[in-house]
C-alpha cells in the first residue's frame, strides 16, 4: 500500500507536470501572439512604403505639371488682357458715335413698308 507520504509525492509530481504543461502552453500562446504582431508590423511597413512611393510619384507629377501651369497662366493673362483691350476700343468707338434716335410708333399704326 501507499503511505500518505507516497501519495503526497504522486500528487506533487502531477502538480509539477500540470504546471509545466501550463507554462509551455502559455509560452506557445505568447510566441504566437508576438509572431502575429511582428507579421502585422511588417505588413504595415510594406504598405507605408507603397503609400510613400505613390505620394512621391504624385509630387513629381505635380512638380512637372507646375511648369505647364505657369505657361498656361501667362497665356490666360495675355488672352484676358487682349479681350479687355478690345472691349475698351469697342466702348470708345461706341461713345464717339452719335446716339440713334429710337423710332416712336403710335398704338395701332401700321409698320412702314419699304420697297425693294
Amino acid at each position: 500500500m501507499f503511505t500518505p507520504l507516497d501519495i503526497l509525492y504522486i500528487v506533487l509530481a502531477f502538480c509539477a507536470l500540470w504546471f509545466t504543461a501550463a507554462m509551455f502552453w502559455f509560452f506557445y500562446q505568447l510566441a504566437t501572439v508576438l509572431k502575429n504582431v511582428n507579421d502585422t508590423i511588417s505588413d504595415a511597413r510594406d504598405k507605408m512604403n507603397k503609400i510613400e512611393q505613390v505620394l512621391n510619384m504624385i509630387c513629381e507629377k505635380f512638380e512637372k505639371a507646375s511648369s505647364f501651369v505657369g505657361i498656361g497662366a501667362n497665356t490666360a493673362a495675355k488672352a484676358v488682357e487682349y479681350a479687355m483691350e478690345k472691349k475698351r476700343e469697342y466702348d470708345e468707338k461706341k461713345a464717339s458715335r452719335p446716339p440713334v434716335e429710337p423710332v416712336i410708333r403710335r398704338p395701332g399704326a401700321k409698320k412702314p413698308t419699304t420697297k425693294r
